[in-house]
């Protein structure tokens, strides 16, 4: 049997009245779910049997230096947003699971200021809302959860490449490597694509900071692929979830997690 890891994304958990919960038409991912639809995704989890482990676990499994329960999931959180450490820390808690929180070092850094600075993202496109502060990030840690890197500013890296050239990107890298390691006292180990924009020359400057590098995509309707023991950890694969995803769809991506 071809073991399989689901990798599952979120970004925002909002309360279940708030109006950043609002669908949008199409094809396009929203970013957002609702605390209660998030503890659906969590007790079917537990009840399922299935373990939260970390980035580091996983990356450690593919390079052959350890072993991981047989319904093994990781959990990641993408761009540091305040609510990953006011909602989702306490909720996941509950149910004894850590996740990855990827920051966005300049958000953070505002954040740590008292102010909030404008990030442009897929599912939201370009917003000004509060992310994390370095001590928050600072508590996920001391809660057992793992600090990801995610960039300075959350640009699309492959983009970025072919329109200002290697050095726009090292800074991205550098600059936010800088501000991990002065604010947390080191560089995190992994990191995620914004938006999931790569391509192997940025594989290849990124390759030499980071233990693994993790893709992002979305497609509807909803095609799930896994990490397994031929992926690459330059190339973690992950499952996006948000709003726009039926729980049905939710369900099948452990159904074929499980699949001979």
């Amino acid at each position: 049997m071809v073991r399989r890891v689901p990798i599952l994304v979120y970004h925002h958990v909002y309360e279940d009245d708030d109006p950043g919960l609002a669908k949008t038409k199409g094809t396009k991912a929203t970013g957002t779910i609702g605390v209660s639809e998030f503890r659906r995704h969590l007790s079917y989890l537990a009840e399922g049997g299935w373990n939260a482990v970390s980035t580091t676990d996983v990356v450690d499994w593919l390079a052959g230096r350890g072993e991981l329960p047989e319904r093994a999931v990781a959990l990641h959180f993408d761009n540091g947003w305040l609510d990953t450490r006011t909602i989702t820390l306490p909720i996941m808690e509950e149910y004894g699971f850590k996740g990855t929180c990827y920051v966005i070092s300049e958000g953070t850094e505002a954040a740590s200021k008292g102010t909030i600075a404008a990030i442009h993202t897929s599912t939201e496109g370009a917003v000004s809302k509060p992310c994390i502060t370095w001590k928050q990030a600072e508590e996920l840690l001391a809660a057992g959860w793992e600090i990801g890197a995610h960039t300075a500013t959350h640009p699309r890296l492959a983009e970025l490449l072919a329109q200002q050239g290697e050095g726009a990107v090292a800074e991205e890298i550098d600059g936010s490597n800088r501000a991990y390691a002065s604010a947390l006292g080191f560089v995190p180990s992994h990191f995620a694509y914004p938006s999931g924009s790569r391509d192997e020359k940025t594989d290849a400057m990124l390759g030499s900071h980071y233990r693994s590098l993790r893709l992002w995509h979305f497609s509807r309707p909803q095609v799930w692929s896994f990490t397994d023991r031929s992926t690459s950890p330059m190339a973690l694969d992950c499952q996006n979830v948000d709003n726009t995803v039926e729980f049905e769809d939710f369900q099948r991506i452990f159904d074929e997690a499980l699949a001979e």
